[in-house]
């Protein structure tokens, strides 16, 4: 039994289609599980076409993925029990107190914890956008990484899958960069230096920095500002995605002016935000 594994697509959002290179991955496996954040339902039906699917939703996703897909599932296959779940904590405040510790153990033990009270040899999880497999805590924790960026100013520079062989008698976790499927990738992660640290070697800005540093402090702390600016700001980050252009710049913000698309309340609202 080979299971393909992938998380954090966002699409069409933030990813229009998958990597052409995403069946060459996935060519051999039996099952696919995507651990959230998946976007428009039609992403699953795509899998599909490679391997039945079970997915969960995610933290970021939307609101129909929300509506039909559960929060963790329990996936038993070849007499293991797998743990499939986003990684994310249901309540938002406490999502956003998480996110303020850079360092690895209080999440990685927070995962393996819930994964040991539902008795699973093995967590498969995304949210982070980050590959890794980490073994403590009595159980197994596996991210496969990301096909798409994970915020509305990040780039994903790095999309990764993994492959999860259960036909022996150990578990055996491959990683696959999409840009090479077809030889393993190798995980170079120092936990010790932190999640911003291993975030950097994944993604990168896309909007430049007197920008960055005006929305880090001004915007991102406050998470109703932070949906307002999202509605302004993608379309802007989706020329980025789709490489018409590199980086955004305060000048070309401008352009969330002249967007039809845009509330006058959004656009009030980002104003304030780009104009101090």
């Amino acid at each position: 039994m080979r299971i393909g594994l992938i998380s954090d697509t966002h699409c069409p959002e933030r990813c229009p289609s998958f990597p052409t290179t995403l069946g060459r991955a996935f060519r051999d496996v039996d099952l696919i599980l995507h651990a959230g954040d998946v976007g428009k339902l039609w992403v699953l039906d795509s899998l599909s076409e490679i391997a039945p699917v079970i997915a969960v939703h995610g933290n970021d996703d939307t609101e129909e993925a929300k509506r039909e897909l559960p929060f963790r599932q329990i996936v038993a296959v070849a007499g293991r029990r797998i743990l499939l779940w986003h990684g994310h904590a249901q309540d938002p405040d406490e999502e956003h107190l998480l996110k303020k510790d850079d360092s690895w153990e209080p999440k990685l033990t927070r995962r393996a914890r819930v994964a040991i009270k539902a008795e699973a040899d093995l967590l498969v999880h995304g949210h982070t956008h980050i590959p890794m497999v980490w073994t403590g805590e009595g159980t197994t924790l596996v991210n496969p990484g990301a096909i798409a960026s994970g915020g509305a100013i990040l780039r994903q520079t790095v999309q990764t899958v993994a492959i999860l062989d259960l036909s022996g008698i150990t578990t055996d976790v491959v990683h696959l960069n999409l840009d090479n499927p077809d030889a393993p990738y190798n995980l170079p992660i120092d936990l010790e230096a932190g999640y911003a640290a291993a975030a950097k070697l994944y993604s990168d800005s896309i909007v430049v920095p007197e920008l960055e540093k005006r929305l880090t402090r001004d915007l991102l702390p406050n998470l109703e500002d932070f949906a307002s600016f999202k509605k302004c700001f993608l379309r802007l980050s989706y020329e980025c995605w789709t490489g018409r252009k590199h980086m955004i710049s305060l000048r070309g913000t401008l352009a969330i002016e002249g967007d039809p698309n845009v509330t006058s309340s959004d656009k009030e609202k980002c104003r304030a935000i780009l104009s101090s």
